[in-house]
């Protein structure tokens, strides 16, 4: 079992100023759910992961559930750590994203909040991703790296 804990510890020692949590949901077809931005918003019209920032002193789990929560509507689901990582967002903060993997069956309902569209698609399928997420997807056998 993955200490979380210890692992934002790390993360802090490393100087890593910005901690999010997010999700790899796939469906019983082996399709990844990704997500729109929307077009005004930062990296707008690229398609990522469902996530975002936790809050001070959340725990990775909870803040990847929540942001889920909150951006698809999935609840619920059981959520397996993946791994962590680095990237550097916007006015170059040092940022490290714990992403977790979660299942659902084929034909979940999503409810978007935050983004424009959401997509299921095949790991050798990917719409345009972040660099960070085309490292993330690549774990489970997606694209190395893409835009951003």
């Amino acid at each position: 079992m993955t200490d979380l804990q210890q692992l934002v510890r790390q993360a802090r020692a490393d100087g890593i100023e910005a901690l999010l949590g997010g999700v790899v949901v796939r469906d019983g077809s082996g399709r990844v759910l990704t997500v729109r931005r929307k077009a005004d918003d930062y990296f707008g019209g690229l398609w990522e992961i469902p996530g975002g920032s936790l809050e001070p002193d959340e725990d990775p789990l909870v803040g990847a559930a929540r942001e889920l929560a909150e951006e698809t509507g999935l609840t619920g689901l059981d959520l397996v750590y993946l791994h962590a990582a680095d990237f550097t967002g916007r006015a170059g903060v040092r940022a490290r994203q714990f992403v977790f993997t979660a299942a659902v069956p084929d034909g979940t309902p999503v409810v978007l909040t935050e983004h424009d569209a959401h997509r299921w698609a095949p790991l050798d399928d990917l719409p345009t991703v972040s660099a960070h997420h085309g490292r993330i997807l690549a774990r489970l056998g997606g694209p190395v790296e893409r835009q951003g």
